[in-house]
């Protein structure tokens, strides 16, 4: 049984048995299932292949409560929470770790019972998980940080990368949409997931030394993140159309000099240039999709004309949207 959920109240478990059960497997696999439990509905997408597996999760509960789950197998998880919040518990320390909504941390619970309990209703899940084996043979000779994590791992110790969880950054968030609208097929597609789970594991570990090893000048607080968040989001629903700068910032409750310094800060890029990149990024998509023209897509996603478009989507990917059909 790949996940066992219970409510804490009265210790009924409802079995969750949609994800695939071979983690093993040298081929790919991969399903998607919508469920309806009794601690709520979900829609849940599934990867795994050689020891990895990737699950995608949208979730709305039935009211907010303590449940308990326990993995099947010895895995390491790279949990990254894109939508509402909860806490788990008991982890290293016997210390509960919170995760807000665009945060993510990496957890060990030697296959111990753990209890979640959720503070929203509606919630979006990305979680990455490796067997013990696996992660411990991919991060043999990594940094710091996940070298001392592997140290736990391998000593069957309880351990969290980060004593408080981190934030989402847009490298993270484009690593996770690229997996979510991956068009590929077989052998090539899990070709693809390999190269974005190993990049994920460096993701981590490189927001680890950025938190801990940097003093932000400009987002001072979790307000503060949580409002550049929706920026990031508000401007994610509008690539189109994105509002300006100061309607940007009303919208959210920020000052321009924050939006504009705070949103560099974070995501390692201005507020547009991080809409030129999102176009982009989306176009390639659309591209694939052969019923639309690129004068289409262009038009679609906001460009004034198709010769912009073009330079832009050469200077980019360096072909033009003809050739990258």
């Amino acid at each position: 049984m790949p996940l066992d959920w219970g409510n804490t109240n009265n210790n009924k478990v409802p079995h969750v048995n949609t994800i695939i059960q071979d983690i093993n497997s040298p081929q790919l696999k991969e399903d998607s299932a919508e469920l309806s439990l009794p601690i709520g509905r979900a829609k849940m997408s599934h990867w795994q292949f050689d020891g990895i597996r990737m699950i995608h999760s949208d979730w709305v509960y039935n009211d907010c409560k303590s449940m308990t789950w326990q993995a099947d197998i010895d895995i390491v998880h790279l949990h990254f929470n894109l939508k509402g919040q909860f806490t788990v518990s008991p982890l290293e320390g016997h210390m509960p770790l919170h995760f807000a909504a665009n945060t993510h941390n990496m957890l060990y619970t030697n296959m111990g019972a753990s209890t979640m309990k959720n503070e929203e209703l509606e919630a979006s899940q990305f979680i990455l998980q490796f067997t013990r084996d696996s992660f411990l043979q991919l991060t043999e000779h990594s940094d710091e940080a996940l070298q001392r994590f592997a140290d736990k791992v391998l000593s069957r110790k309880i351990g969290t990368l980060s004593p408080q969880s981190l934030p989402i950054d847009l490298s993270m968030q484009q690593n996770i949409n690229s997996i979510l609208r991956c068009n590929y097929q077989g052998g090539i597609k899990k070709m693809f997931l390999f190269s974005k789970a190993i990049e994920m594991l460096v993701l981590q570990a490189a927001s680890y030394h950025q938190t801990h090893h940097h003093t932000n000048a400009v987002v001072r607080t979790p307000y503060d993140r949580e409002r550049l968040h929706f920026v990031r989001d508000h401007l994610l629903e509008n690539l189109e159309n994105p509002p300006t700068l100061s309607a940007l910032a009303r919208m959210a409750g920020l000052n321009e000099y924050k939006l504009k310094y705070g949103f560099k800060e974070l995501f390692n890029t201005t507020a547009f240039g991080f809409v030129a990149e999102q176009r982009l990024e989306l176009a390639r998509t659309y591209l694939r999709d052969q019923h639309k023209s690129v004068g289409e897509i262009a038009t679609m996603l906001g460009y004034s004309s198709i010769q912009h478009f073009s330079t832009a989507f050469k200077k980019k990917f360096g072909c033009s949207p003809n050739k990258a059909r």
